[in-house]
Order: structure tokens, then sequence, then C-alpha cells
């Protein structure tokens, strides 16, 4: 039961890069160079929104999983409940990235914004290293939890 739902997570994880990927491979083929908006004060405040989300999304999705699933695990005696807080702070960390991701991809399309495609790149990278699912940290959280449980 624990290595299924660590592999059906990583194949999750997997599909989502690919599919970012091959979004960004296409916007970048369809798109370089084309700008929908023009006006340089409209473009100036999209391009920094959209750096700020990425410059304030990836620590906080970084330390919220971290706290979530280490410092404020809950006191579960199931299993399956504990998978399923795991899975759900990992994916919220998934999704906050490709929030900032997706704003700098939006960035990049219509703004054509060349720190917006930047950005995207660095969010790639952040989700292809750090936000991907390694078996023994979570082999580790399930296991240190039930011990800790059976110790008190």
């Amino acid at each position: 039961m624990e290595m299924d739902w660590i592999k059906k997570l990583t194949v999750t994880f997997w599909i989502i890069v690919g599919i970012v990927i091959v979004a960004v491979a296409a916007a970048f083929y369809s798109c370089y160079g084309v700008s929908v908006v023009t006006d340089q004060s409209d473009r100036t405040i999209g391009e920094s929104i959209a750096i700020l989300t990425m410059l304030l999304g990836i620590p906080i999705s970084l330390k919220l999983y971290h706290v979530y699933t280490r410092d404020k695990l809950p006191k579960e005696t199931d299993e399956r409940r504990m998978i399923r807080h795991i899975v759900k702070w990992f994916l919220l960390r998934i999704g906050v990235v490709l929030l900032a991701l997706t704003l700098n991809f939006i960035a990049f399309v219509v703004f054509g914004s060349q720190s917006g495609f930047l950005c995207v790149v660095i969010c790639l990278v952040f989700l292809v290293f750090f936000c991907r699912p390694n078996r023994n940290d979570l082999s580790y959280l399930l296991r240190n939890d039930r011990e800790e449980k059976t110790c008190e």
C-alpha cells in the first residue's frame, strides 16, 4: 500500500511537468517576439505582478509544505488519513508554483516579456528539482509519525 501511493504521486507529478513543458514550448514557438499589449505602463505592471508572484510563491510553497508535513503533522492513527494529508500539501505546493508559472507564462504571451519567460524557466527548474516526490522522504514521514505514536 505504501509504495502504491508514492508511485501514483510520482506519475501524477511527471504528467503535470510534461504538460507544462509542452505548453511552454508551444507558446514559445508560436508567440516568440509577439506582443499583444504595447502600452509600457500596462506591460510593466503585468510583468511586476508575475515576477512578484514567483518570488513570493516559491519560498511560501516550500515553507508551507515543510511546516504542514513536518512540524504540524496531525496525530492520526489511520495511515490513509496521513497519506491524504501529505498528498494534499504536496499538491498544494505544486499548485502554488504552477500559479506563479502560469502568471509568468501569461506575461510572456500577452506582453512579450522576456523576463516572464525567464521566470517560467525558473519555475520549471524549481518544479522539477525541488517539488519532485522523493520516495525516501515520503516513506520517512509515514514511518516517523507511526514511531512517535507507538512510543507515547
